[in-house]
């Protein structure tokens, strides 16, 4: 190993020093510098090789490059498998610095020991598994490398991928806060300590996606920012989490320690889901690295096992089955939750050992490589025993409790819980559809009163819904499993006193609206999850659009709700029934009136314009409310203390929520990316009308010079013209869509042009198949010779509410940020004062 390479050993002794002293800072703050800044080593050791092109590096050699820019050349650190992970580490590092104290007055110096410890733990895990990949190898001899995807050859990836690892590594803290409290009995703080993580993490994330989607707008071809593909569909998945945690503080009555622990839990193993999705090649088929294949030579039907598959690769198999590892212990550790709960265990006999098996298996599989993980079954239910295992462990208790309500039957020598498990992934053949339906059915299996487990409930119904929508299982497999979360209520008898329910009720209308922050939020986590999962081989945009339509509606009416809760509440469900059946009968009588492809069917009986009339109009209804809640709390708070900022903050994040959604339904619903109406072919110095515009092709821009990447450029200027009826107006504008040509690989990366109006964008594509045929007619007849173009339009109406919207949502979330951080150091000058005047 070269002088580079020991950079890794360097950072796992460190690693291991501060797993044995997490608060080595207490003692020597010059030791714990040295210690955190020993775990960056690898990263800027990394990052410097590609800033000087040290070519004898293979990985350099690899995706660098002199003709790059110093940023691009930065940013090709992260342009495969290694740079990222150490850069995660860099990020874990920095957190753990910044959080080396107590985190509230009242986290236990056992408790911060334990969270400190493993989130060292989790790097120590990466910069073992980086060993395992070698980033520092020499490069070998008559080796080219293709150098850095001309995609990422852009500013947004220098920034976009980073701000991404940041919003996980705020995940991985949370389920490291989680465990610390699940394991030291000191939940006391939990809430403080979960949201002061989330509220940052949420921020970050929001930004970090947000800068991907405007790449996605800016440079790929897509013509829109969103496409429902699987790595952007996962970075959504720790979002959503991060915004059901961060709406627990507002569900009605006091929430259970037990309910922030398992909120972090789940932020922590969706961020691990995440990278999953990104970094497991060929599991997703619709990544170009489709290569895991079973036997018989094709490809398996589900995730898990393709997952499972590529443990036998050297280079993927460590880390995907890495992470799979952590994934299962963190379910171990929620079923620890529930049963504590339930059965009130203080002492979890699971043990911190169990949770450094992923780190021993990374540090054995330095020296066997994959094959470590071969000794691994393949067959997807023998993982599921070895869960079950530790869950065994983690409950040890024959505790029993007396019934209060209808309960499952259980019996310690007949395992029930496992018999139902066994039985859903023989019916299903889906792994991952088993660890969530055992993950929302312990609750209810475990508790005294099933009916009283409603929460869950609904969740295994989404589940049992989603799964049947996506096809993942069948129908009739999916109403079976259905009825075994509702049976409670089937069976229950009614009982005397029982409270009524009434939505005329303004108690029960409020409780519906603080209750849907967090269940609609979840279910909808849980739609987007199972879709996603089943979504292996295609991206099934119509699903996402078509099933995610109903709980966008829900999340509307309960703001409705909240928003009128001054008002009557009957005439605040008469408003509501009146804008829904507006919705139905606009949805099922002018579904096209939208104009746009809002006649692109998604199926058989529904078009894209009905999808959009079922939560438009109710959006557009709540904007006034929402501005009017807005002044009110402006008015009221601005000159009080910073706390009260925080709820007048979540106001403009909803705000900024529904214009981003209003958007999105012009720029990226209505807009049948693969309808060929909106290619566009162009006659020179002709007019063209098409959907209310005129577009003049003028000439053909071709040069190989002063160009920041690429190896020749062909661009197209078109003039833009508008137009009533059929008579051609003033000229609005002009632009050149283009096409980078990259001689070294062989391809090219389109130069997408945007004409921005006050009521929105129009987006230029130039074809990438016309550019090469452009460039060869150029050479043999000249530039002059080419009569015709053909390029992509897509008018995209309302299209910057989806940017002011996303802006809007982080003025809010960095405004609650800041509101956090100034009430705990208000907290923080009182405890000292006090302690000055005892």
């Amino acid at each position: 190993m070269g002088m580079w390479g020991i950079s890794l050993w360097v950072a796992a002794l460190a690693a291991t020093l501060l797993i044995i002293q997490p608060r080595i800072f207490e003692r020597s703050k010059l030791a714990g510098i040295f210690l955190h800044f020993g775990l960056a080593i690898p990263f800027i050791a990394l990052a410097s090789r590609f800033v000087v092109n040290d070519t004898t590096i293979q990985y350099v050699a690899a995706f660098g490059g002199d003709a790059l820019p110093l940023k691009y050349r930065f940013a090709a650190t992260w342009a495969a498998r290694e740079g990222p992970i150490l850069m995660w580490v860099l990020w874990l590092t920095l957190l753990a610095w910044i959080w080396r104290k107590p985190m509230t007055e009242f986290e236990s110096n056992n408790s911060r020991e334990l969270r400190l410890r493993l989130v060292h733990g989790f790097s120590l895990l990466l910069i073992l598994i980086s060993i395992s990949l070698d980033p520092f190898r020499k490069t070998p001899e008559f080796f080219f490398g293709a150098g850095l995807n001309e995609l990422l050859q852009t500013d947004l990836m220098v920034i976009h991928p980073p701000l991404i690892f940041l919003g996980y590594s705020f995940c991985i803290h949370l389920s490291a806060v989680s465990i610390s409290k699940l394991f030291t009995n000191s939940d006391k703080g939990i809430k403080q300590q979960i949201l002061a993580i989330t509220r940052p993490g949420l921020l970050i994330l929001t930004l970090g996606i947000g800068l991907g989607g405007l790449w996605a707008y800016l440079i790929l071809d897509w013509g829109g920012y969103w496409a429902w593909d699987p790595v952007e569909t996962g970075s959504l998945l720790p979002w959503l989490a991060l915004v059901g945690i961060s709406h627990l503080r507002t569900r009605p009555g006091k929430i259970s320690n037990e309910a922030w622990i398992g909120g972090g839990l789940v932020a922590g193993g969706l961020a691990l889901f995440a990278t999953l999705v990104t970094r497991a090649g060929g599991v997703w088929a619709s990544s170009v690295h489709t290569f895991v294949t079973s036997e018989e030579g094709t490809a398996p039907s589900d995730a898990f096992s393709r997952m499972i598959l590529l443990k036998s690769d050297s280079v993927v198999g460590v880390e995907v089955m890495s992470y799979l590892m952590i994934m299962l212990l963190l379910i171990a550790c929620w079923v620890m939750i529930v049963r504590r709960k339930i059965f009130n265990v203080e002492n979890q006999s699971l043990g911190i050992h169990v949770l450094s098996l992923p780190i021993v298996g990374a540090f054995l599989s330095l020296f066997l490589g994959a094959d470590l993980y071969n000794y691994v079954p393949s067959e997807a239910f023998l993982l599921l025993i070895f869960a079950f295992i530790i869950i065994d462990f983690s409950s040890n208790t024959n505790q029993k409790i007396e019934p209060q309500g209808w309960i499952y039957f259980r019996h310690k020598y007949v395992p029930t819980l496992f018999i139902i498990s066994l039985a859903t992934l023989l019916l299903t053949q889906q792994a991952f559809f088993t660890l969530l339906f055992t993950l929302f059915f312990v609750p209810m299996y475990y508790s005294n009163d099933a009916a009283k487990e409603w929460v869950w409930a609904t969740f295994g119904v989404v589940l049992c819904l989603a799964s049947a929508w996506s096809n993942m299982i069948d129908v009739l497999t999916a109403g079976v499993l259905l009825l075994i979360f509702i049976t409670p209520w089937l069976m229950q008898k009614e009982q005397e006193g029982e409270v009524e329910f009434s939505i005329f009720s303004k108690k029960w209308q409020q409780k519906i609206a603080l209750w849907s922050s967090v269940m609609v939020v979840s279910s909808y986590l849980i739609l987007t999850l199972v879709i996603l999962i089943a979504s292996i081989d295609t991206i099934n945009f119509e699903a996402h659009e078509l099933y995610g339509a109903p709980f966008i509606l829900a999340f509307t009416v309960a703001m409705m709700f909240y928003l009128n809760r001054t008002g009557k509440p009957k005439n605040t469900v008469f408003l509501i029934i009146f804008v829904i059946s507006v919705s139905l009968i606009l949805s099922i009588f002018f579904p096209h009136s939208l104009g746009a492809d809002s006649d692109a069917s998604v199926s058989s009986v529904i078009d894209r314009g009905s999808i959009a009339w079922i939560y438009l109009p109710m959006l557009l209804v709540i904007i006034g409310p929402l501005l009017s809640e807005i002044r009110k709390r402006f008015v009221r708070n601005i000159f009080r203390s910073k706390t009260k900022l925080i709820p007048l903050s979540a106001h403009i994040v909803h705000l900024g929520l529904v214009l981003l959604i209003i958007g999105h339904v012009s720029t990226t619903l209505l807009v049948d990316r693969g309808d060929a109406s909106h290619r566009v072919t162009l006659v020179k110095d002709e007019i063209i009308i098409h959907e209310g515009y005129g577009y003049e092709f003028n000439e053909v821009h071709i040069t190989s010079q002063d160009l920041e990447v690429g190896d020749g450029y062909v661009g197209i200027e078109i003039s833009v013209y508008d137009v009533s009826g059929q008579k051609i107006g003033d000229k609005i504008g002009q632009v050149e869509p283009g096409m980078l040509r990259f001689d070294k690989t062989g391809t090219a990366r389109s130069e997408v042009d945007i004409l921005s109006r006050w009521s929105g964008d129009i987006v230029f594509i130039f074809d990438g198949s016309q550019a090469e045929g452009l460039m060869q007619q150029t050479q043999a007849s000249g530039q002059d010779s080419i009569e015709l173009v053909r390029v992509t339009v897509y008018n995209l109406p309302a299209s910057h509410l989806v940017w002011f919207g996303w802006i809007t949502m982080m003025v809010g979330m960095a405004a609650v940020t800041y509101a956090d951080y100034s009430k705990k150091q208000s907290l923080g000058r009182n405890e000292e004062l006090i302690i000055e005047q005892e």
